[in-house]
């Protein structure tokens, strides 16, 4: 004899001995039977258990078998449910009002065993197959979903808002969640609806990333919930599990295997639509790293101001990591400290408290950087250990995670690239090697500045005494000048010469010589103002340019100059005339009617010439008496 297999039939009938025969011929067969005595009876068996057919008697007590069989196909839920009515009577007047009333099929009593066998078997192959219509209407219903939330959005999280709400609509459930994997957090839920946050906890705690989806309907979780029935499927791409899709029920209307089915079908759907996202975002940015690199690199090629470079690569740095600020820090050898040097977004408060406490404190996540040449990365600022002392200033800013990669050329670190993220952030290898080509790119644009710094340091520097040389003196002079003229204020210049300068050559030698010249020139500097400029003019002779100053207060200075190198011991200066190595100057202020560069170079050369005439040791001032008429070659 065949057997059925598992599929559920309540039969409804009064007399009790025709229920159990039908139960014990139906059971026979291998299905599984339920009774009910009366239609109340009937219609609450159904709300606790699921049937897949009724054999349902018309003649009952209280409702009938057209009400009972009304309120089944009046039911949403139940509708589905072929209903075979039974009854002793063979008035066609029954049959059709029976079949009015929604009933499936017929039979009338006594009935042939076999005919009844033959046509319940009918009526669930037909149910069967109208259920697969339906489930695959369902199936291409969700699937079509899905694809829309695909085409419609290539961003993450509307993708899956789309496709919660699409689910639990298909599925007819209330409650869900989309939950995806992440490295070392486990199951992170994204999108949820109709469930506690303490549910969800429960739910990212038990479902394992090797399973998938596993939970269990009769947890104490899921009845707390308010919850009769559950049901989990992952999320995959290319066998790459993503993460768990769940949909809940609070009605009694338990998921079929077929609904287990549908599920993993959209799960797969779900995870490519993320992987295509993935990739979408994955391929922007990769397009916004190549975008600042090139834009850093342009930027490199086209000067070498570090104040236009540095700060375009800590906003370019920013703007690719999603960084609330960044910091790039440059080690000083003389200090022994690191100093910021460019920033994106700091807080001038954080600077000053972060500076405080690196000055008291032996060890930071940047020192560690920059000694040990590699990248530290501070997952969570406010639980590593490292960051303790800057926990609270970094609270206050609103900085959760942290990294600093050194900026290493040739073996030695010049400093460190320090970024801040707002969220705790785990960063990737992908995220510390672009962070490392940044730095990389800082170290390049710096050690390329100071190289053209040190270039244009010597175009424009005396080697022998460090000062400007004669060249940039005439340039920085040109642009004094038209400064002068364009707000009309004094601008003075004073011409220096060494007394006898020959004669300490010829008797102590070249070398002291050059010596003297040096520290000469270290006596100038020391008695200039920061704003002065001064200038090797050649052999033996010095200017000085004094911007924002008249005659009266540049023969002032000049008159301390003149004292202090008359002060100062030079090696051997006991050969001079008169024991002493000394200078003389001469000193000129552009006014009426000196109008060009030459003329006020000529009339502060004719003072010093003048100073030399008179004795040297001296100041002289261009427009005193004779000034004009020295015209005689000095020596000296």
């Amino acid at each position: 004899m065949s057997r059925e297999g598992s599929s559920r039939i309540l039969v409804v009938e009064d007399e009790p001995h025709i229920a159990r025969m039908l139960q014990v011929l139906l059971e026979g067969r291998g299905y599984a039977v339920s009774l009910a005595y009366t239609g109340k009876e009937a219609l609450e068996a159904m709300e606790i258990q699921p049937v897949d057919l009724v054999l349902l008697d018309i003649m009952l007590p209280g409702f009938d078998g057209f009400e009972v069989c009304r309120a089944i196909k009046e039911d949403g839920r139940l509708r589905h449910i072929p209903v075979m009515m039974v009854t002793a009577k063979d008035a066609l007047q029954e049959k059709v009002e029976g079949l009015e009333f929604g009933a499936d099929d017929y039979l009338t009593k006594p009935f042939n065993n076999e005919e009844l066998l033959a046509r319940v078997k009918a009526l669930l192959r037909a149910k069967r197959v109208d259920h697969e219509i339906i489930q695959l209407n369902r199936e291409l219903s969700a699937l079509n979903a899905i694809i829309a939330a695909v085409s419609q959005s290539l961003d993450q999280g509307e993708i899956l808002e789309i496709a919660l709400e699409g689910v639990l609509q298909v599925m007819e459930a209330e409650a869900g969640w989309i939950g995806l994997f992440q490295e070392d957090a486990g199951l992170q839920i994204q999108v949820q609806r109709g469930l506690s946050p303490a549910f969800l906890e429960e739910v990212a705690a038990r479902i394992g990333i090797k399973e998938g989806a596993v939970l269990s309907a009769r947890l104490p979780a899921v009845r707390k919930e308010g919850l009769r029935d559950l049901l989990c499927a992952p999320l995959k791409a290319k066998d790459r599990l993503l993460g768990s899709l769940g949909i809940a029920r609070q009605q009694p209307h338990p998921f079929l295997p077929l609904d287990r089915e549908l599920l993993v079908s959209i799960g797969q759907q779900i995870g490519m639509a993320l992987e295509k996202a993935r990739l979408y975002g994955e391929s922007q940015r990769r397009e916004r790293e190549f975008r600042a690199l090139y834009e850093v690199g342009k930027t490199m090629a086209s000067t070498f101001d570090l104040q236009d470079v540095l700060p375009l690569l800590t906003t370019s740095i920013s703007q690719v990591m999603d960084a609330v600020a960044a910091s790039l820090m440059l080690w000083d050898p003389i200090t022994k400290k690191l100093r910021v040097v460019a920033g994106y977004n700091l807080s001038p408060e954080y600077i000053r408290k972060a500076e405080d406490i690196r000055s008291r404190v032996e060890r930071s996540p940047s020192l560690l950087a920059l000694e040990e040449k590699r990248p530290v990365a501070i997952t969570d600022i406010h639980r590593d250990e490292l960051f303790v002392p800057w926990r609270e200033v970094a609270k206050l800013v609103g900085y959760s995670s942290f990294i600093s990669v050194p900026l290493v050329l040739h073996e030695r670190a010049l400093g460190v690239l320090n970024v801040y993220l707002a969220q705790v952030h785990r960063f990737s290898n992908e995220e510390v090697e672009l962070l490392s080509h940044f730095a990389n790119q800082a170290a390049i644009a710096i050690e390329n500045a100071l190289l053209f710094e040190e270039k244009t340091r010597l175009a424009i520097t005396d080697e022998l005494t460090g000062l400007y040389n004669h060249r940039h003196f005439y340039q920085v002079l040109e642009a004094e000048i038209k400064r002068a003229q364009r707000y009309k204020r004094p601008l003075s210049l004073i011409m220096v010469d060494i007394d006898y300068f020959k004669n300490y050559n010829d008797r102590c030698g070249h070398l002291k010589g050059d010596e003297a010249l040096r520290q000469l020139a270290g006596v100038l500097r020391r008695n200039a103002r920061d704003v002065d400029v001064i200038a090797r003019y050649g052999g033996e002779e010095f200017t000085l340019i004094l911007p924002e100053t008249d005659l009266a207060q540049a023969e002032v200075q000049a008159e301390r100059i003149r004292a202090a190198v008359e002060r100062h011991l030079f090696e051997a200066e006991e050969v001079q005339p008169r024991g002493k190595l000394t200078i003389s100057l001469g000193v000129a202020t552009y006014f009426p009617p000196v109008k060009r560069m030459e003329e006020l170079v000529h009339a502060a050369d004719q003072a010093l010439y003048r100073a030399k005439a008179q004795g040297r040791n001296q100041v002289c001032l261009a427009g005193e008496k004779g000034s004009d008429q020295q015209s005689e070659k000095t020596e000296r």
